[in-house]
């Protein structure tokens, strides 16, 4: 009973005197939407960054690289760091690494500096789960399923939005030092309102570094990353890439082991195991291997040259502004969420949002020819990407108690990025395999097969969605199904399992 009482938002769920969560909101919101955008900021200026550093673009694509590894490594860890030692600390502890990171990175004349700032800004990547079990905290609960809602789809507009700023900022001129500049600018701005606009009191708890824990699943999740994101230039059958995917299967498995083994583990695999945990990581998994590959396919498709039978010839800021419906959709979904949620439960945005994606890729099957084919194709994904994501922190939430909030949020959000950099390298890779002769472009072919394979995955993410075990009640209350056994064991426990009709589940 104490277990259930305990997952209740309303029981951990208190509107702190002297907050203001309007304000509380667009901090974190800032917060995260900065770091999320440092990642796809730089794709732009990888050619001008190896210049202006003196080395080859084989090596400043170190830059993107170290960054996506630090953040796989460092978002569970400081999750887990958070819920046990305060999540306002240690979101602003996360924030200003990040803020040193892009000073470090703006100063730097030599890539091995570059890099050591975009490790730092990785870390930042663990706001987003921090700033979730701040908005459980304190928020009123009328008021969390929008907010989460919001935060979440952050995550999923980042990358359009970065290569956006980045298109219209390299066109005014602004160097890649300036660009890590502003990043600290805004990084810096969202460090100073938590630190002056959240009231948490928060106590540290008893916690213990899991040095096996984190030692294995860091490991694990670097060699995936890496063998992934470096795959395209080492060679997919090379012995390193494959002896980095061997690795990371042992590794992962030996975490999962260990971790049942020790008594504070860096992550409760009894919580991982939970059906409605387990489902809708699974869903985040999937859902970022199929949606993030769009990026990929959109970008190339509408900067190539039309002389080649396809394409529309656009540069860096129109194949940037390509992305701008994405954005609209994803904050018009973000908007609808919290009233979905309240009258269908957060299972059914999550379904939803997974079928739209599909069918974006079934538009885009179809229609292709015209610029305009692709402003609709990205605002269909942007809907779809807004809804799945934006329901996924309440329903996860729903089957965690309040102090497994951001460490939960963490593993979600790492599934997210490994799931759509295997999305991202899967299309890269099918566009490298099927290139005209004598031209280094892919075939329309490889195109329409990669929005197949695409469309395919979201259906498997259909699949996972629906499977989530979920129950919604008439009256606008919802539950996580529970198995029918507990249910007559417990009917008393089951009544309080009730979530507030305000949509947040338990």
């Amino acid at each position: 009973m104490a277990e259930l009482l305990a997952s209740r938002p309303g029981a951990a769920t208190s509107h702190r005197k002297g907050t203001a969560p309007t304000a509380v909101l667009l901090v974190l919101a800032l917060s995260t939407f900065a770091i999320v955008v440092m990642q796809s900021l730089v794709m732009p200026i990888l050619p001008g960054l190896a210049k202006s550093l003196e080395v080859s673009m084989a090596d400043v694509s170190w830059v993107v690289t170290v960054n996506l590894l630090s953040a796989a490594v460092f978002t569970p860890f400081l999750g887990s760091l958070g819920d046990a030692l305060g999540r306002k600390r240690v979101l602003m502890m996360t924030l200003g690494l990040a803020t040193a990171g892009s000073v470090l990175a703006a100063v730097s004349t030599t890539l091995p500096l570059v890099l050591a700032g975009r490790a730092l800004q990785g870390m930042g990547f663990a706001a987003m789960p921090l700033a979730i079990g701040i908005v459980r905290s304190i928020f009123p609960p009328h008021r969390v399923p929008s907010s989460l809602a919001l935060l979440s789809a952050l995550t999923g507009i980042g990358a359009g939005a970065g290569l956006l700023i980045s298109g219209v900022l390299v066109n005014a001129g602004m160097t890649a030092q300036g660009m890590f500049w502003i990043s600290a600018a805004a990084t810096a701005t969202g460090l100073l309102g938590v630190a002056t606009l959240i009231r948490l009191p928060e106590r540290v708890n008893d916690f213990r570094v899991d040095v096996w824990g984190l030692l294995t699943l860091s490991g694990g999740l670097v060699c995936l990353v890496l063998g992934i994101n470096r795959g395209p230039s080492w060679g997919w059958g090379s012995a390193t890439v494959l002896g980095l995917f061997v690795g990371a299967l042992v590794l992962l498995v030996a975490c999962y082991l260990v971790e049942q083994r020790v008594s504070k583990p860096l992550i409760d695999m009894s919580m991982m195991r939970k059906p409605v945990v387990l489902g809708t990581n699974l869903t985040a998994f999937l859902t970022g291997a199929g949606m993030y590959g769009a990026f990929v396919l959109v970008i190339q498709f509408v900067q190539t040259p039309s002389r080649f039978g396809y394409g529309f010839g656009a540069d860096a800021l129109g194949a940037g502004l390509t992305l701008l419906p994405l954005t609209a959709g994803t904050l018009v979904a973000a908007a609808a969420v919290s009233m979905l949620i309240k009258h269908i439960g957060p299972k059914w945005p999550m379904v939803i949002g997974t079928v739209v994606a599909t069918a974006t890729f079934a538009f885009l099957l179809v229609l292709h020819t015209e610029h305009w084919h692709f402003y609709v194709a990205t605002g269909l994904l942007g809907l779809g990407l807004g809804l799945a994501m934006g329901a996924m922190p309440t329903l996860l939430n729903s089957g965690v108690s309040p102090e497994q909030t951001s460490v939960a949020n963490s593993v979600n959000q790492t599934l997210r990025s490994v799931g759509g950099s295997i999305g991202t390298a899967v299309a890269t890779a099918i566009l490298a395999a099927n290139t005209s002769a004598g031209v280094p472009l892919p075939t329309i072919d490889g195109y329409t097969t990669s929005f197949v394979i695409s469309g395919a995955i979201c259906v498997l993410a259909i699949v996972a969605a629906l499977a989530v075990p979920y129950r919604h009640r008439s009256n606008g209350e919802t539950v996580v199904a529970i198995e029918e056994s507990e249910t007559e064991a417990r009917p008393s426990e089951l009544s309080l399992a009730t979530a507030q009709r305000s949509g947040v589940s338990v």
